[in-house]
């Protein structure tokens, strides 16, 4: 079930999602492509691996009008299937910048779910009345590239649906962009920490879907070895390996090395 959900102007409304494990090809193209900005990452991502929004077929526009915090869940259920629910990562102290190791897991990540009733929402805000939508993967992808303020400014005007005929002041934008944070879904972690070396404590907020995106980075050069092994020796086409889960990919590679471990 989607924490948000999106609801079209016609009114339908999508809640849940169905999702396939990666394959070792959308493994391959996230190790190939770490430049790529994450929301479009997330777009291509969701596009090859989610098969319904509840009995649709999905399409590349319906995923980029899925909600910022649907995306970020959906994400953080690909990398459960993927990599575990284990997350290990090394954080710097600010204190002391030393290196320390965190471990938690996946499924302790709180997701605040906020089920959307319209495509749009209403506010009164001084003398009249705004009507503002939510932010998606869409407009994370078309202010790509600005800077931060004019992205936030870009992304903000994009959700503005009627601004009531004037230009907001400033506090009417802020109570705005408030009413936004309280309606939309957020997937959101921030370890409280405390540096073994300094004794500082410390809360680190922690993007999960960055961190999957640099943990499938990472394992690039380990992708290569496994196909390369299965290749070798079950004579498969590297398009046959790369479309096996991860998790079939090392029940063979183990198979394998047990049958060449020599025997005793």
């Amino acid at each position: 079930m989607l924490p948000g959900g999106v609801v079209l102007e016609d009114g339908h409304c999508f809640r849940s999602a169905t999702l396939r494990p990666l394959a070792g090809r959308e493994e391959e193209w996230l190790a190939h492509h770490p430049q790529t900005p994450n929301a479009a990452k997330v777009t291509w991502l969701l596009q090859a691996c989610l098969l319904e929004l509840d009995d649709a077929p999905v399409t590349l526009e319906l995923v980029r009008q899925l909600l910022v915090g649907d995306r970020d869940y959906l994400v953080l259920q690909l990398r459960r299937f993927t990599l575990g629910d284990d997350i290990h990562a090394v954080i710097r102290c600010p204190a002391c910048e030393n290196k320390m190791d965190t471990d938690f897991r996946a499924s302790e990540v709180a997701v605040e779910s906020r089920p959307q009733t319209a495509a749009a929402y209403t506010l009164n805000v001084s003398d009249r009345v705004v009507r503002f939508r939510l932010p998606t993967g869409g407009d994370q992808e078309t202010v790509l590239g600005m800077p931060d303020e004019a992205a936030a400014d870009e992304l903000f005007n994009r959700c503005l649906v009627d601004d009531g005929g004037k230009k907001l002041s400033a506090e009417d934008r802020l109570a705005t962009i408030e009413a936004m944070e309280r309606l939309a879904p957020h997937v959101e972690l921030e370890l409280d920490l405390t540096c073994p070396d300094c004794n500082h404590r410390f809360l680190q907020p922690f993007d999960t879907t960055a961190y999957f995106f640099d943990e499938l980075s990472v394992n690039s050069r380990q992708l290569l070895r496994e196909v390369h092994a299965l290749a070798l020796y079950y004579h498969w086409s590297e398009s046959d390996i790369l479309s096996l889960r991860r998790d079939r990919r090392r029940e063979y590679l183990g198979l394998l090395h047990d049958s060449l471990r020599p025997q005793v």
